[in-house]
């Protein structure tokens, strides 16, 4: 009875030992695991995020990404072309925009190239001066002096060169004497480039007969045959001429009011010298043979050159209306007359 007590006194105690030692082991490995956590710095062990918020976050990102394109694309569209973007998570609608604006840039860009080429095409500004130099007009018109058979005086007036091989145009008043009743034998043809100012005579002279007259009208062809010089011996000799002449084209059409003209010839108030004046077409004419002009027509320029902004021939200065202070110039229409070449 004793030796059972005993040994179930001795379990107990053993048992109770066991339980301490357990307990004693067990918290030296907690604490040994905490220790090793502050070791190693070890964080929090959380819970992972779920699948949607990650997908919700990314997508919120990637719209924040497209509104800050979409504005720096705004900002430098004027800088540089727009280009689309290679990232893929640009939506259909944020495309169609880029290239709407990228065909509006190239749309501008051509009209821009289109302009700069009209502009750089477009003739600068030049003077009268330029323009007289460029038309060569000192040598598309000449004074022509014709003898009057009758009274034994010369006629002067002016005339304008209408083709290479020396045909020139001129008034058939300038040509015929003042009665009306003959037609000299020939007249002498001149330009300003050979007028000699220390001689005060012209080193060459042209002469030129009568080619044709034109019914009802102040018109006439004169054609130049040969030139008169003088020789070293101071003898008169006659060649042919040996170069073509410059000479003015021929409008293509009638002259309108308030366009500009010229008026070239050798008039008596600028001492029969090379005489140039401008204006506008001021009217026409009711029998649309004349129109008239604000441009100084003086006694001489009979038979010279009326001319167009384009250095085209549009008529012959033929006489002018002078009353009470006003006054006008009439120039004879050029398509009023039949030329054959």
């Amino acid at each position: 009875m004793i030796k059972r007590s005993t040994f179930i006194i001795a379990a107990i105690l053993f048992l109770a030992l066991l339980g301490v030692a357990i307990f004693l082991f067990g918290r030296s490995q907690i604490k040994t695991i905490n220790e090793l956590s502050l070791l190693f710095k070890e964080e929090p062990i959380v819970s992972p995020q779920p699948a949607e918020d990650l997908l919700s976050e990314q997508i919120a990102q990637l719209k924040q990404e497209v509104e800050e394109l979409k504005q720096q694309q705004a900002k430098t569209a004027e800088k540089s072309e727009l280009k689309p973007a290679s990232s893929p998570s640009i939506d259909l609608k944020t495309q169609e925009e880029l290239n709407r604006a990228k065909e509006q840039i190239n749309s501008l860009g051509q009209q821009l190239a289109q302009l700069q080429k009209q502009s750089s095409q477009a003739p600068a500004s030049v003077s009268d001066a330029d323009l007289l130099k460029s038309w060569q007009a000192d040598e598309k018109v000449a004074q022509v002096a014709c003898q009057n058979k009758f009274m034994g005086s010369w006629q002067m007036g002016s005339g304008v060169l209408i083709s290479a091989d020396g045909k020139i145009l001129t008034n058939q008043h300038v040509v015929q004497s003042s009665l009306g009743l003959t037609m000299p034998d020939y007249c002498l043809i001149l330009f300003s480039k050979d007028f000699d100012a220390q001689t005060q005579s012209y080193k060459k002279q042209y002469r030129a007969t009568i080619a044709g007259l034109f019914d009802n009208r102040d018109a006439v062809v004169l054609k130049i045959q040969d030139v008169l010089f003088k020789d070293s011996a101071g003898n008169v000799q006659s060649i042919a001429p040996v170069n073509t002449f410059s000479y003015f084209k021929i409008a293509s059409s009638q002259p309108q009011i308030g366009d500009p003209v010229y008026v070239l010839g050798f008039p008596e108030s600028a001492n029969f010298a090379f005489s140039v004046t401008k204006g506008i077409i001021s009217n026409l004419t009711s029998g649309g043979l004349y129109f008239g002009t604000d441009a100084q027509i003086d006694r001489g320029n009979s038979g010279g050159a009326a001319v167009n902004s384009s250095g085209q021939l549009i008529g012959l200065p033929t006489y002018k209306f002078v009353s009470s202070g006003d006054y006008r110039g009439y120039i004879l229409d050029i398509q009023t007359i039949k030329l054959t070449p």
